[in-house]
């Protein structure tokens, strides 16, 4: 008989009988490391954009230098107040927060709409008054990834003579 050198076939099955599992337990650490981590990074970049976003909320209201007759809607999804020479609103609306900016009579004449944030599943605006005088707004944020933990900010606004 002669001798051939190579492989036989149920070395060759072998083989790739051992490769292929090593592909599988390699498939198995990426899915079961890599596609959480994955998860959670797109939670905390959802939650980051929202803190940034209450904090463009408190710097429009601390921009409000006279409250005294100035505010033309007053809802929880919806804020419309009138600067020096605009219209500025926050609303929520499909799932995003969104900056409204322009003329407001009864609705909105002329405006940009910038969107400060999206992922959110419930946003309110919590108005706190006192004798007629809003003294606070508190805009409470629900993300979409992390339900449980809503993001709240709380504002107090500038009154009268104080800050004049």
């Amino acid at each position: 008989m002669l001798n051939k050198k190579g492989f036989s076939l149920l070395s060759f099955l072998i083989y790739l009988m051992l490769f292929t599992m090593v592909t599988f337990f390699s498939c198995h650490i990426i899915v079961s490391l890599i596609i959480p981590s994955l998860t959670s990074l797109r939670k905390c970049h959802s939650i980051v954009a929202l803190h940034i976003a209450s904090d463009l909320f408190v710097r429009d209201i601390h921009a409000i230098k006279n409250e005294k007759n100035m505010w033309k809607v007053i809802h929880p999804f919806e804020l419309v107040w009138q600067s020096t020479d605009h219209d500025i609103g926050w609303r929520f609306n499909d799932n995003c927060l969104e900056r409204i900016e322009g003329i407001y009579n009864q609705g909105w004449k002329k405006k940009t709409t910038s969107i400060v944030a999206c992922g959110i599943s419930n946003a309110t605006f919590i108005i706190e008054k006192h004798q007629d005088h809003i003294m606070g707004i508190e805009l409470a944020l629900i993300p979409i990834y992390t339900a449980e933990k809503p993001i709240k900010c709380y504002v107090t606004l500038r009154q009268g003579k104080l800050y004049e």
